[in-house]
């Protein structure tokens, strides 16, 4: 008798899917740092574009800056580092403004729109004989401001309105603003009060961001209506890189 063995079925093969392409991570790097550069071109060099960055900064703006506290917290910990080469760039220009006009003596600088205090840290660093007093409408913004007060009084903030400054005629140095401009109710009055508290020799450096500040012939007629000559006024953009050339300074001079 012959006996059979059925041999085991022989078990198929998974299928196999089909190799899929990835792209290496410097090539996705690339990919992505290409994507915006030409957004940013595309911002740059034409209307459609200036006018879409143009309104996505105020979105932004407007989303991101408020007053409130949890926006507050955003700002001082994603935004104010992020514009931390504008706050230096600022602070350096206003230490060589005083290398004439505050030798031998304690100068006195005003902060407005100083938020949570970035600024008037990397001017005291640099000034280390100043009084720097950082003015701001956000008593939120002030909470942050206020870890970096110092006791002696050289640097402090306060809640106060620009329009209605908290110093006598003449008794300021210097004011300087960062990113506040285009937030200024009524830039007619702040500039005038700048122009009231400046000492004589003083100076005003106002920088904000190019899609949402005044345009030069906007602030000529706000200088103007100010009572101040619009020559004292200059207008230039901010230079060192990309994301420097995006803010514009305003300088106010009264000697001018």
């Amino acid at each position: 008798m012959r006996v059979f063995f059925r041999g085991r079925k022989k078990e198929r093969e998974p299928r196999q899917a089909p190799p899929t392409l990835s792209l290496p991570r410097r090539s996705r790097r690339s990919q992505i740092a290409r994507t915006i550069l030409l957004v940013g071109l595309f911002a740059a060099f034409t209307s459609p574009g200036r006018r879409l960055a143009g309104a996505m900064a105020r979105w932004a703006d407007k989303h991101l800056t408020s007053l409130s506290e949890p926006e507050s917290l955003t700002y001082s910990k994603v935004i104010a580092p992020f514009l931390g080469r504008l706050y230096r760039r600022a602070a350096e220009d206003v230490a060589i403004e005083f290398k004439g006009i505050g030798r031998g003596k304690r100068p006195t600088i005003v902060d407005i729109g100083c938020g949570t205090g970035e600024l008037a840290v990397a001017i005291s660093h640099r000034l280390r004989e100043s009084r720097i007093v950082g003015i701001d409408s956000s008593p939120s913004m002030l909470l942050w401001a206020s870890r970096h007060e110092t006791t002696d009084g050289r640097l402090r903030f306060l809640v106060g309105d620009a329009v209605r400054l908290p110093f006598a005629d003449g008794s300021v140095d210097m004011v300087v603003s960062t990113l506040s401009l285009h937030h200024w109710a009524d830039p007619v009055g702040v500039m005038a009060e700048v122009n009231r508290v400046l000492r004589p020799g003083g100076c005003a450096l106002i920088y904000d961001l190019g899609l949402l500040t005044l345009s030069p012939n906007k602030m000529a007629r706000v200088t103007a209506d100010a009572g101040i000559a619009p020559a004292s006024v200059s207008f230039d953009r901010v230079h060192g890189g990309f994301l420097s050339r995006m803010f514009v300074r305003f300088r106010f001079d009264p000697d001018r």
